[in-house]
């Protein structure tokens, strides 16, 4: 080899000189470059506090919602209950109406019935005198009818006295002599002979009676 050549090759047999690194000051790399810390500690977290506005929350809520149900019930309550009143009250009403008008139709029926026995009561006494006074005056023409194809001088009369009186007033001043017989029955009698005339009075006294109920 030669001397020039071997000047530009590295000596391979030798280890090479050990490599040192420059000494550097100690220097705070965060100083130099101005870092700060960012990280910032998490708030602390009160559980007992959370739990009891939790509670409170959920408490408030459950109120409200109670409240609401029971709002919601006792309005429905007002008004099944108003429906059941104005039910009772037409029940009620139509009862009254009804006993209202069987009462009415009572009383009406009542008078009716006293009116009746009232006029009836009125009327008997005149009815009874107007029927008295016409039987006797027919009596006193069935007997002058006797009288005027027979001969009698006597006749027996049987009946109550205001009859009796009637019919001698009916007869007239003419009439023979008369024996009265006085008796309970409504009826007059006459005896003429072998024939006896009686009035119909008892007859039309039932027909009234009847009528008049």
């Amino acid at each position: 080899m030669t001397a020039p050549l071997a000047r530009y090759l590295k000596d391979f047999s030798s280890a090479p000189p050990p490599v040192v690194a420059p000494a550097m000051e100690d220097t705070d790399f965060g100083d130099a470059f101005g870092f700060e810390p960012t990280i910032e500690a998490a708030p602390a977290i009160d559980i007992d506090a959370e739990r009891a506005a939790a509670y409170e929350e959920g408490k408030a809520e459950g109120e409200r919602a109670a409240a609401a149900a029971f709002a919601a019930e006792r309005e429905q309550l007002e008004a099944e209950h108003a429906e059941a009143i104005a039910a009772l009250r037409a029940q009620l009403e139509g009862d009254a109406v009804a006993r209202l008008e069987g009462q009415i139709r009572g009383m009406r029926d009542a008078l009716a019935m006293t009116l009746e026995d009232l006029t009836a009561a009125a009327l008997a006494p005149v009815l009874h005198q107007a029927l008295a006074t016409k039987a006797a005056e027919e009596l006193a023409d069935m007997v002058r009818d006797a009288l005027s194809s027979q001969e009698v001088t006597r006749l027996t009369v049987q009946g109550p006295l205001d009859m009796f009186e009637k019919f001698r007033d009916a007869l007239g001043a003419e009439a023979p002599e008369l024996r009265h017989i006085e008796n309970d029955d409504l009826d007059l009698s006459v005896d003429i002979e072998e024939s006896v005339l009686v009035t119909r009075l008892s007859a039309w006294a039932g027909s009234v009676k009847k009528v008049l109920g």
